[in-house]
């Protein structure tokens, strides 16, 4: 196993074509409106102070999986805040004017991959659980 450190951001909500996948042996996305509002709170007072932030440690693996045709990380660790992240991008996105098409297609490619089939759309595979229409 390799320990590394680096941008979360720039990593797992990249604009190339991934799967990050929660393992089945996770538990349940359960952030409280509370977890979700701190974090907020954070994001807000990193974008009015300009400065950095760190989100936690993010421990993943990658997948064996060359089936796909892209890589495929394994979320080990970090799935409740990369679930919240990817909850609050898809929420902008839909509060994005339609007029507003560049911003709309850039959140877009940071939630999808955008030439893959349907069942691998979406970046974040949640758990069965978590994954109810």
């Amino acid at each position: 196993m390799k320990a590394d450190t680096f941008n979360i951001i720039q990593r797992l909500f990249d604009t190339s074509q991934m799967i990050l996948k929660i393992p089945v042996y996770q538990r349940n996305y359960d952030w409280t409106e509370g977890n979700v509002r701190r974090l907020l709170e954070d994001v807000e007072n990193v974008i009015k102070n300009k400065q950095q932030y760190f989100i936690g440690a993010i421990v993943y693996m990658e997948s064996d999986n060359n089936d796909l045709g892209m890589p495929e990380f394994l979320i080990i660790d970090g799935q409740q805040r990369i679930t919240t992240l990817t909850i609050l991008l898809q929420a902008l996105k839909d509060l994005c004017v339609q007029s507003d098409q560049q911003v709309l297609e850039m959140i877009d490619s940071l939630l999808t991959n955008k030439y893959s089939s349907d069942e691998y759309k979406i970046k974040l595979k949640p758990i069965k659980s978590d994954n109810i229409r």
